[in-house]
């Protein structure tokens, strides 16, 4: 429901007033309700008088895109980051996301206790995930659960699994290959700033007596990012991934392993993977995708994107991103004995983001203090 703040504009038009957002009883998802800042619930239900435009034909929120799907509908939920901003933009104008949207591509989506409201919820953006829920974290985690079965160098991998074992990195697998559905989207992201990795320290490790090597930091650039993206075709393989265009190839699962085994190899992305941790992604993250669970996504379960040509969808030469148009299939035009493939039908933005990135400072959350993540088994 939503409350006008000035009652008397509405009491000489009873038939606008009864045709507004005023007047009539407002459908809310329950989690949008709960999420944003301005909204609250009360014994009537989600109050979301605050966000109603004082003229009760339209909120807010339709002022902005969601940075994910591009689209206008519905809540966005900014940033909890105070220096956040959009590249180029201006103070006040951090990333918005629809929470779903956020929550399938991979972000940091959650909430924390507050002495004063008791919960929080939170949302943060690429920049400014926490350090546990980046995406080479994440792969840090799904790969313990096969340490812990197969020991640290996977020598034992091809010993029996519970199905506790194979469940629990099915499920893992399902998060990595869902932020790789969207990486159409946040590879740009990716290639400005890099993430907020950090090391993952074993029990009685030290880590101001490590080397990089040791802690498996892998030092880079903006421009190694944007070259390393364009050799592993990144934002296409998101793109393909998102529509499904693997199904195509019918029983060749080569190509998508090739795909995968690719965006493995890129150690500015997933750090320093040997041969074995490659095969143990290439493998797992296959059977997710063909298991088209719906929780990925993908297909006929992707998420709408908006139909305007907007730059957090399109290219600048006003091609999707989201899907490959005329680009060629991420792996299938790998060579023997080879690992990456030449293309040169792919494009991209990532020129831009790299000039972007140069003339603007690091996110507040890269230049703290490294709090070490520890293993957890």
């Amino acid at each position: 429901f939503a409350v006008p703040i000035n009652r008397k504009r509405w009491k000489d038009n009873m038939k606008g007033y009864n045709n507004s957002l005023f007047g009539k009883k407002i459908w809310c998802h329950a989690i949008c309700g709960m999420w944003h800042s301005k909204t609250h619930v009360s014994d009537r239900g989600i109050d979301c008088s605050n966000i109603v435009m004082s003229n009760g034909l339209g909120h807010i929120e339709s002022n902005h895109v969601c940075s994910l799907c591009g689209r206008k509908d519905k809540i966005k939920v900014a940033c909890w980051d105070k220096e956040c901003r959009t590249p180029g933009g201006e103070k006040n104008t951090p990333f918005r996301f629809h929470v779903t949207c956020a929550r399938q591509a991979g972000l940091d989506v959650g909430d924390s206790e507050d002495p004063i409201t008791d919960i929080v919820f939170k949302l943060h953006c690429f920049h400014h995930v926490r350090p546990e829920l980046v995406f080479r974290a994440k792969l840090e985690d799904m790969i313990e659960v096969e340490r812990g079965r197969a020991g640290n160098d996977l020598s034992n991998s091809r010993s029996p699994m519970s199905f506790e074992t194979a469940s629990t990195i099915f499920n893992w697998g399902i998060h990595v290959i869902q932020s790789l559905g969207w990486a159409w989207r946040w590879a740009e992201w990716w290639v400005a700033k890099g993430d907020n990795w950090e090391p993952l320290i074993e029990k009685g490790q030290d880590e101001s007596k490590m080397t990089k090597e040791q802690l498996r930091i892998v030092d880079s650039t903006p421009e190694s990012r944007r070259d390393d993206a364009r050799l592993c075709r990144l934002a296409s393989f998101g793109a393909a991934l998102r529509n499904r265009d693997y199904d195509k190839e019918g029983d060749d699962h080569n190509v998508l392993g090739n795909a995968l085994r690719a965006v493995f190899s890129t150690k500015s992305l997933v750090g320093p993977l040997n041969k074995p941790e490659i095969e143990f992604f290439v493998e797992w993250l296959a059977r997710v995708y063909r298991s088209d669970d719906p929780k990925l996504g993908f297909g006929k379960n992707k998420t709408p994107v908006s139909d305007e040509i907007d730059p957090n969808v399109y290219y600048s030469n006003g091609c999707p991103k989201f899907k490959l148009g005329n680009r060629p299939l991420p792996g299938k035009e790998v060579g023997k004995k080879q690992i990456f493939e030449k293309c040169e039908a792919d494009y991209d933005d990532y020129d831009e983001f790299v000039e972007t990135s140069l003339l603007s400072s690091p996110p507040s959350s890269v230049m703290s203090k490294r709090i070490p993540r520890k293993i957890k088994r």
